[in-house]
């Protein structure tokens, strides 16, 4: 009896039943099952994310290397145009200098250099399927060096940047974070 076990699980092994080609997922519920065609579509779609959203950083800032006026139109969500256009209307009739004090896109506060580049591009969050993306980055140019992160979504099936994650000192010296939609927000209340 054992060695007819033994010999069905040999079989079985040859067979390809045991191969990995079929597994459980617990992010796609409990007893979904997904074959490696699926796997390898998941995948193929991720790494089209990833190129078309690394694509999208550096036209950005190519665009913004020549100062062009439209990068928040061809760039950006939705929200975030409606957001920075309530931020700017608040801002319209002060004396002094409002929220934005630099081009939130770059850090810089006159026009921006022509070498711009995005580099060191890495994906800390991508969900396809959910159209989000959280992605870290150095923004090199001549005049500075500046650590950002994009928070991107899917809109009209593109990728947008929904949200501009600045890194800065704390007073302790420390690296921080803040976000730009969040605040923002916080503004205007």
């Amino acid at each position: 009896m054992r060695k007819t076990i033994l010999f069905v699980l040999g079989m079985m092994l040859m067979a390809g039943g045991f191969t990995g080609c079929k597994y459980f997922r617990p992010l796609d519920g409990p007893g979904m099952e997904r074959d490696s065609t699926d796997i390898a579509a998941d995948d193929s779609m991720a790494l089209k994310a990833k190129e078309d959203i690394a694509v999208l950083i550096k036209e950005l800032y190519a665009a913004a290397s020549q100062n062009a006026g439209d990068i928040d139109q061809r760039f950006a969500c939705h929200a975030w145009r409606d957001t920075v256009a309530a931020v700017e209307k608040k801002d319209a009739n002060l004396q002094e200098i409002g929220f934005f004090n630099d081009d939130y896109w770059t850090m810089m506060q006159d026009s921006n250099p022509s070498d711009l580049e995005a580099r060191d591009i890495k994906f800390e969050h991508l969900d396809v399927k959910k159209g989000t993306a959280l992605v870290d980055y150095m923004l090199y140019s001549s005049v500075q060096t500046v650590h950002q992160k994009f928070r991107f979504c899917r809109e009209d099936g593109d990728w947008r940047i929904h949200d501009i994650i600045r890194f800065y000192s704390d007073p302790d010296g420390k690296e921080a974070t803040f976000s730009f939609m969040e605040t923002m927000q916080n503004y205007l209340e």
